[in-house]
């Protein structure tokens, strides 16, 4: 994989293969000023991944001949990648990070999937390496900023825009939990499926949930938790929050660390605590195709 997904600028083949279509269909889009594309000193063309995704995105609602559609389920993701995109985003590669991430997701592969076999165990073996003492401060500020920029990149190729009422959400962290990644990731798979999100972001107390509920009264809420620190306050401020979803007639997903064990479930029920985004995804679908939505 490294090498050639990883790269910032990709050959006519490779976009034909990221596409889905003949590498003759690549050039005549190329060269119609269709699909943008830059030209080597011997005359070569060569795509950035995001122009690719933007393509694809904008062929959704062009003449259906001219679609772009992939001709096969996606390849297995290879077992190096964790690896290289831990070096990208400790290296500070935002560029390659993105090309990486948005050339797979052109490939097939989900926001969801993307997150919890690649993404999410790289920035945990960041964090597990500062703990350790063997990344400094400024390294794994550099790797998380990284990951979010190419995060950016993902996201310009994966929403799918949607006029839903029915496919409204409300992302966040609860109150002194200040890691916006895992409420982005969240937010990027809803994203991805259609949903309208509202991303309240991190630190948020419930209370201030309550009432983004009642404004924007979505059909889902996923709230994140790494750690808790007002246990006691945030439960209190549940119940409101608990009586606000239901007037909405909302689905909630926890996730993360903070909502494990037996105790805390009981003090924050849920419809879903979800280990993974790939459990999120799913439920989100499910939640859509019970509403009418696609």
């Amino acid at each position: 994989m490294k090498g050639s997904l990883g790269r910032k600028n990709l050959t006519s083949k490779q976009a034909a293969r990221l596409l889905g279509v003949s590498e003759a269909s690549v050039k005549r889009w190329a060269d119609g000023g269709l699909l943008p594309a830059l030209k080597t000193a011997g005359g070569h063309r060569r795509f950035r991944a995001e122009d690719l995704a933007a393509f694809r995105q904008g062929a959704r609602t062009r003449d259906a001949a001219a679609r772009p559609r992939p001709e096969a389920p996606p390849a297995p993701l290879d077992e190096g990648l964790t690896d290289e995109l831990f070096g990208l985003i400790v290296g500070g590669n935002e560029e390659e990070a993105a090309s990486l991430l948005v050339g797979l997701h052109l490939q097939g592969h989900t926001v969801a999937r993307l997150a919890d076999a690649a993404l999410c165990p790289a920035l945990r073996r960041v964090g597990d390496l500062w703990h350790a003492g063997r990344l400094s401060v400024a390294q794994e500020h550099l790797a998380t900023r990284t990951a979010h920029t190419a995060l950016d990149g993902l996201r310009a190729a994966a929403r799918v825009r949607t006029e839903s009422a029915e496919k409204v959400a409300v992302c966040c962290a609860v109150e002194d939990d200040y890691h916006e990644l895992p409420v982005y990731l969240a937010a990027l798979t809803l994203e991805a499926q259609g949903w309208e999100v509202v991303n309240l972001g991190a630190n948020t107390p419930f209370y201030a949930v309550s009432e983004a509920v009642g404004r924007f009264v979505p059909r889902l809420v996923c709230v994140a938790s790494t750690v808790f620190r007002q246990t006691d306050r945030a439960a209190r401020e549940y119940g409101e929050f608990g009586a606000a979803v239901r007037r909405a007639g909302a689905s909630v997903v926890l996730g993360g660390a903070g909502f494990f064990g037996e105790g805390m479930r009981q003090r924050f029920p849920a419809d879903l605590y979800a280990a993974t985004f790939s459990e999120l995804e799913e439920h989100a679908a499910a939640l859509a195709g019970g509403a009418g939505a696609g």
